[in-house]
């Protein structure tokens, strides 16, 4: 009776050997996926900062002209 409660027991742990292994399968998987993500996200980030870095070129650039313009407008009396 001891042998067949002993090999039950040892089938069970077995199974949840198995199981545990799976386990460990997906939760490495997930951790890659996390990771990938994780990657995707700090390109987007740096992504975002690239355009806002070029709006703001972009706005120096424009309110310099603006101010040469006006100096210009001033200088010919136009304003």
């Amino acid at each position: 009776m001891t042998e067949k409660i002993d090999n039950i027991i040892i089938e069970h742990l077995k199974a949840i050997r198995a199981e545990i292994a799976e386990v460990k399968a997906d939760t490495s998987d997930i951790k890659q996926r996390l990771h990938s993500m994780d990657t995707s996200i700090v390109e987007l980030r740096r992504s975002d900062v690239h355009q806002y870095e070029d709006a703001a070129r972009l706005q120096v650039a424009l309110d310099k002209m603006l101010d040469r313009i006006q100096r210009i407008e001033r200088r010919l009396e136009l304003s």
